[in-house]
């Protein structure tokens, strides 16, 4: 027996139909022609998201269902259901964090992918641990963009191979805890650095010795790579730490 294999279909990618044989009674022989991976673009910079938009529309298996900004991304979401979420980082205030757990909670089922700049592990690692599937850095190719797509659709994860391999498994491992890695001692040191509090301040609040602020701050540094007080304020805004109650209670 012969098999002839001809050209594909232009809406067709080669790599959705690896090891598949198509000819041109497909259809006739009852044979589904694969259904596109629909997405939904957010950034709260208009050139920047429908750039992103024009490019994904002349891929083909992909889909473009929307696109949007911050505030309405929750409602358009749950109304378009895409199979993939891509949103821009950076383009998305105030939390990029508090916006990839909403989209989780109103569609579990979709994948998120993150577009952006930041190589910093303790940033990217709570990315991750709010429910993203993939992280692309602005600098990758069109290519490595749709593979995390096409990853994050199949619930796979895709991480940029640009990232170190040790950043990669530190990713992994705070995805798998978050900030659960920190004692509520060290949670709490963590809080009162981000508000600006020295440690000789955090000492005499605590009622505890500097030299165990010095200690707690060490590990909070080693578990989350937090290697400036503009890291600590940045990861603490993401997680929600920094609010007018925290500080009361600090």
């Amino acid at each position: 027996m012969v098999l002839v294999r001809q050209a594909l279909p232009d809406s067709i990618n080669p790599a959705d139909v690896v090891g598949t044989v198509w000819d041109s009674d497909s259809r006739k022989q009852g044979v589904s022609l694969p259904s596109a991976i629909t997405l939904l673009v957010i950034s709260d910079e208009t050139i920047a998201r429908l750039g992103l938009t024009h490019l994904l529309s002349s891929e083909a298996g992909l889909e473009v269902r929307g696109e949007t900004s911050s505030d309405d991304a929750i409602q358009q979401a749950a109304k378009l259901r895409p199979d993939v979420v891509i949103v821009f980082a950076e383009a998305t205030r105030p939390s990029c964090v508090r916006l990839i757990g909403s989209i989780r909670k109103e569609i579990p089922q979709a994948g998120i992918v993150i577009l952006g700049r930041e190589t910093h592990h303790a940033y990217l690692g709570l990315l991750l641990a709010a429910g993203a599937l993939g992280y692309v850095l602005l600098r990758a190719t069109p290519r490595e963009l749709f593979s995390a797509i096409r990853a994050a659709s199949r619930g796979r994860r895709f991480i940029d191979p640009n990232l170190s391999e040790e950043l990669y498994e530190l990713l992994a491992r705070q995805a798998e805890s978050g900030t659960k890695l920190l004692s509520p001692r060290e949670q709490q040191v963590l809080t009162m650095l981000a508000y600006g509090h020295t440690l000789k301040e955090i000492a005499v609040r605590l009622n505890i010795s500097r030299k165990s602020i010095e200690t707690y701050r060490a590990r909070i540094r080693e578990k989350l790579g937090l290697r400036t007080r503009a890291d600590v304020v940045r990861y603490a805004l993401e997680t929600g730490m920094l609010n007018v109650e925290t500080e009361r209670r600090a």
